[in-house]
This record gives C-alpha cells, structure tokens and sequence, in this order.
C-alpha cells in the first residue's frame, strides 16, 4: 500500500461552491462577472449568512467537520488501498428547472454530463494523460459509477429525469425552486439520490452545492448547475467539461486544494489546508501555470477541484476521501449504495423497458416539410417500430427517424419498442399538424365568428408553456360589433408565463414587391395592478414557423395604463385599442406566411385580440380601413422634432395632442381630417419640458395614447 503522509491543515468554511468559470483556451483571470461570466463562488456569502441566522449550525459543522477528517485519516490508515477496486454506485436524479426556452436542456445534454462526470471519476477522461509527470504517479480512481435512477421514491418506472416550468430559475438558495419541483414531481430523498438541479441562474454562479452536512440533509442538499455549464454539448460547451465533477467532489466533502474557502490566489492560503495527503499546499490558481510554485513546492494545478480550467485528475487521498464520505452516515451517503438502495432506485443493472416515450422537432408545419422524431423510451430499448400516419416513409425502425408530409391534414403517430423480453406502445393522436402551402388567400379577416374553437389545428394553435390557462375562444366580448375574440385568461395566474397564438398559413407569394403590407388588429386589457409591467410581443415568419422575427412589443403603461382590480372583460368598442404593424417587408411575400402572438404575464389581467387583418396596399380600395390608431412615435424619447405616423379613414375628423402624466392637455398637435391611409405629422417638442407624456389622438369616439418622453 502506498504511504500517503497526512499534513497539517485548518478547516475554513465548510459549505463550498465553484463556478469553474475560466475558459480553458484563455487561461487568464476574469475582471467581470455577470451573465456571460458567472462569479466563481456565491455559496460562500449565503453559506456566512445561513450562519448568521443559524450560529448553533457553525459550531455543529466544525464538530461534524472534525470527526469526518479523524474517521477520514483512520480509513486511509488502515483500509484504503489505492490499487484495490472498490467500486461504488451512486443514483442520480436531474431536475431540469426552466422557462421553456434553451435552459429547457435536451435528454441528450444530460446524458453527456453524466458521461463526462463518470469518466472523470473512473479516471477515463480523454485529458487525464496530459497530467504532468510529477502527479502521473499519484492520479486516482475514484471508481464511482453515477446512475440515472430508473425508479421513482415511490417504486414507479421512471427516466431519472424532471422538469419544471418555474420562475425560480434564478434560484438564490431559498426554497422556492425546491418547492416547485416537489410540488410536481414529489420529494426525492437525498438519502437515496444524488439530487442535480439545473436551471438558468444558482446564485450568481455556474455551478455550487454544500460539503455532507447532517443540519442539511434534505433534498436541497443537491448539486445546482447552470445548464450552460451542464455537459459539453447542447447549451454548454467544451468549457463546462469537468464543472460538474468539481461540484460531485464537493458533495463528496472535498475542498478546494488551498482549503474551505473561495479566494484562489490569496498568500495566506498556504497556511491553510484542505485535509487530503497529497495534494501540496498552493494558493490556488486561476491560470494553467503547471509548473507553478506557490508554497515553496510543485502545485497540483490540473486537479479537478483547481480553478485553473485545465484539470485532468483526483489524487489518490483525494480519493480516499470521497470514499470515506460514501462510508459515513453523514447525511447519510452511506446509504446510497447499498444493494437495498440500488434495487429501490433500479441503478442495480440497466433497468427494464417500462414506458414507450417520443419527441419531435417540430409540431406543425407545411406540406412538403419534414419532422424528426426522438425514441426517449426507457430502459434498456433494443428495437423500435414506428408508425406515421399520412406520413413517407409511413414506418421506420430508426431511433431518430426523419418522416416528410406532403399532405395538409392532422396526423397520428405511434411508436412500439422492446427490451428483447418486454414490449412497451403509445400512440399520440392529432400529434403532427400538416398546413397548407400556399396557405389562405389575401386580403386575411380574421373576427373569430366563424371558428368554433381555438385551437382548431387549422387557423389557430397555442402554445401554453406553463400549462395553465392557454389562449381560447371566449363568447364574452369583440371589437367592432363582433361577439367572439380570442382570449387569454390571465387574472389571477401568479406565475410569468409566455403564451401563444399562432395563426395558419396566409398566401403573400402574389404580392407585388412594390406594395406595403397593411396589417392591424385590436386588442382589449386592463391591468390588475398599478405596478404590472406585462407583454404583448407580435411575430412572423416567412418559413412556415420554423423561425420567427419579433416585429412589435407593446408593455406596461403602453399596453394600457388603466387598472381593473377584477377579472376584466370590455365593455364596448371604447375598450379596444388598434395597432398597425408598418414592418412586413418584401422578404416575408411567400405562400407559407405565419404570425403569432406571444403574451408574457405578470400577475396581471385578462387580454384579449380580435378583428385582424391583412392585405396589400393595392388592395386598399375593397378593403375598409381602422379607426386611426398610433402606429408609431419616433425618434423616442426625442429632444426635438418628432414624427408621429397614423392611419385614418377618409373623410373622418382626427384630433391629435400632446398629454402630460396627469392627464392634462399641454399642446395641440392636429385637428382635423387626413388622407385615408398611412400619415405623418411633423411635430416640434422641443419647447416642452424634459419628462414622460403621451400623444393622444381621438376620432369617432375612440381614443388612442401612446407614451412619448422628452428628454
């Protein structure tokens, strides 16, 4: 057995973190922190103020603390043998936390880290050769096996994978991401899992979780990753590579190689220590200087729980170390695993096929297009049959098939697969949505009197993120004398969501370059509360909504500054405001035009759209215009001359002035009647004084504000 002599140390802070967030091809220290580049390590701030709160917890941990490092230095005494293989297995559960974007991280970007994590613990790395000579000797493997669970707490088949549509993806170390998920998927003990929660932000950093703590042995007590850090592939990238193993050995009750803290580079750290034989005393680093010496003797710069972002290895009493961990009760990692625990996890062999699961790229698209299907089926899936309806080829026993649709029309899609022994199916009926190309022909209305529901998988879908309340069709009011709309019932709905509604296919193909598109619709909202800063985001596509570009954002007081503390319905046309989208250029005249619009609630009120329309200005004439309605305000905020464009009726008496925040008339701008079609006025603000106001415009009854400041 080889001699690995103990060294003196002093136990800092005990909860660590590490953020790993030095690209390994730069090499050189960060000055700034922010999203693009997270701080190395916030768990020690909210670690100190844990403790503040709770001093009775400093004092227990440094006790825990200095029992661990007595058991740590008897087990590497008398029973760790480095050349010994002593295997062990650990089930793991992913939460993915998200707001339905990229942070939503594929199945794919998981199993990467967790293949990346198991190569690092089982010294399997493709770098762990580039380990300089003088610690060729000493690299250890941990030979640990990290499983994806194949069942649940409650003994139900499961991936080993969730995920939560939450807000709390800037998770701060408080409970609400915890909660969310658990309110969804149930507690996951962390007796019997390994708990890694990915989401956008924890904490400022890329990557944290605590040393084994009994104060902190619930399910908290996972590993929290920012999902750009999660693997090497997806979201992530080649710089994450080894993040997650320096968070594992952390929750394995390792330190960083200069002790319990978070300061690489300070000189006072080669007086401390972070418990383990062999790794020399070193201030850390930041940089790949491998031959670096700190403290007076060759630093372990590419160890893993470095900051220098060229780490290839554990030692060897790093090692024994974690093994210890896995032998203590602490926290109970002990428990992990045992056969008892294996077999309730089902990480005791590959696990047995027990749910038939697929995904696609795409959902709906134009005839012609093509879709690629995902198997996410588990476990163990040997063979696959797929059957697609209406779709070419009609079936494929490919894991990832590609499936072209050539004709309009709802479709269904079922997928059979097998372990060999056990055959699991599903069936997914109305799953691809297949729209015409070219799409419905100009001049485009839409009042909502002639559909009978939303979605209808033909003029309309949604795309309901939280999975909540999504756009519907509602009976309850319209614009411009109709009696339906499309509605979102947002009052009430606490969480930030984005919902959407997306039309059909519209045939612009025929139009003349030369012709601006005219496009208007209405919409009715009040706000719940004063403070409400909600969103009305307007889309389109020229791709049969394989992409989309962001045409019109309406929000806050814009979107309306009026506040209905109930359930709001409008009452009337008055209710009702017009907005004109100007920018539909050339580019988007093809046969499989779409647009969508996109809400983003904040515990706000009820919105609802109607009356839309569509056509080229050549068709003016067999077309009736809006009610005028501010198209847009520009330059805004302006110190000067200003431009305000909109759109009139013939023959109709306009009056258009300028509001300061009380409501008060401060200047005239126009009275009178305009050309049909798009106007601009030239209007001079520059004798008003710097602040907020609005430019009003009446006609017919109607009034319309948009928010103007001067500066």
């Amino acid at each position: 057995m080889k001699n690995l002599h103990m060294k003196k140390f002093t136990l800092a802070a005990i909860a660590t973190c590490s953020t790993l967030s030095f690209a390994q091809e730069h090499n050189h220290d960060r000055e700034f922190y922010g999203p693009e580049n997270p701080i190395l390590c916030g768990q020690h701030i909210q670690q100190e103020k844990y403790y503040q709160e709770h001093p009775e917890h400093r004092t227990l941990d440094s006790i825990q603390q200095a029992n661990f490092q007595a058991e740590y230095e008897e087990f590497l005494a008398n029973e760790f043998d480095p050349n010994a293989r002593v295997s062990y297995t650990i089930p793991v559960v992913v939460h993915v936390a998200h707001l339905g974007g990229a942070d939503n991280i594929s199945d794919d970007q998981i199993y990467d880290a967790i293949n990346r994590l198991n190569e690092d613990f089982q010294m399997m790395n493709n770098d762990v050769n580039n380990t300089v000579a003088a610690f060729q000797g000493i690299i250890g493997d941990a030979d640990i096996e990290f499983k994806l669970a194949t069942r649940d707490p409650n003994g139900n088949c499961h991936s080993g994978i969730t995920r939560t549509y939450t807000t709390n993806t800037n998770h701060d170390g408080g409970s609400g991401l915890i909660n969310d998920i658990v309110s969804e998927h149930g507690y996951w003990p962390a007796s019997d899992y390994m708990n890694i929660f990915v989401c956008q932000d924890p904490a400022g950093a890329a990557g944290y979780t605590y040393n084994p703590s009994n104060w902190n042995d619930g399910m908290d007590a996972g590993i929290y990753m920012r999902h750009d850090y999660m693997g090497t592939i997806g979201t992530s990238s080649n710089t994450g590579r080894h993040t997650l193993s320096h968070e594992a050995g952390h929750w394995l009750n390792l330190s960083h190689p200069w002790g319990g803290n978070n300061n690489p580079g300070d000189a006072g750290s080669c007086g401390t220590d972070d418990g383990v034989s062999d790794t020399p005393n070193t201030i850390g680093w930041t940089t790949c200087n491998t031959s670096g010496t700190s403290c007076s003797s060759l630093d372990n710069v590419q160890n893993i729980m470095e900051y220098s972002y060229c780490s290839t290895m554990f030692t060897q009493g790093q090692v024994a170390r974690m093994h210890n961990a896995l032998n203590s009760g602490v926290a109970d990692r002990n428990n992990l695993s045992t056969a008892s625990n294996l077999s309730a996890t089902g990480t005791d062999g590959p696990g047995a096929i027990c749910e038939a699961k697929f995904s696609s790229n795409l959902r709906y698209i134009c005839a012609g297009q093509s879709i690629e299907f995902y198997d996410e089926s588990f476990h163990n899936v040997q063979t696959r049959s797929w059957t697609f309806s209406g779709g070419s080829p009609a079936s494929s026993a490919d894991a990832d098939p590609i499936i072209t649709y050539n004709t309009p029309g709802v479709y269904s899609v079922s997928l059979t697969v097998s372990d060999g022994s056990n055959n699991e199916s599903t069936t997914e009926s109305n799953y691809i949505i297949v729209l015409s190309d070219p799409g419905e022909t100009l001049p485009y209305s839409e009042d909502f009197e002639d559909i009978s529901v939303i979605p209808d998988n033909e003029n309309w879908m949604v795309v309901d993120y939280s999975g909540t309340d999504p756009w519907l069709l509602t009976g309850q009011a319209g614009s411009q004398g109709s009696s339906k709309s499309a509605k979102l019932l947002n009052y009430g709905n606490t969480e930030s969501s984005d919902d959407e509604l997306i039309s059909g296919t519209i045939d612009l193909s025929g139009v003349d370059p030369g012709d601006d598109m005219i496009f208007y619709f209405d919409y009715a909202y009040r706000k719940r509360y004063s403070s409400n800063d909600e969103w009305l985001k307007f889309y389109i596509s020229k791709d049969c909504g394989e992409n989309w570009v962001l045409r019109k954002n309406i929000h806050g007081d814009d979107l309306s500054d009026v506040v209905a503390s109930s359930s709001y319905t409008p009452a009337g046309d008055e209710d009702w405001y017009t907005v004109d989208i100007t920018n539909i250029n050339p580019d988007y005249y093809v046969s499989d035009f779409r647009f969508k619009f996109v809400f983003e609630s904040d515990n706000g009120n009820n919105i609802y759209i109607d009356n839309i329309n569509m056509y080229p200005s050549s068709m003016s004439d067999i077309v009736d215009s809006p009610e005028a309605s501010t198209l847009s305000v520009y330059p805004n905020p302006s110190t000067d001359l200003t431009t305000i464009e909109l759109s009139a009726k013939e023959g109709v008496d306009y009056n258009v002035a300028i509001l300061n925040t009380l409501g008060q008339q401060v200047d005239e701008v126009y009275v009178g009647t305009l050309e049909k079609g798009l106007n601009k006025i030239q209007y001079n603000a520059g004798d008003l004084s710097k602040g907020i106001y609005l430019v009003r415009i009446e006609s017919e009854g109607k009034v319309q504000t948009v928010k103007f400041i001067k500066e």
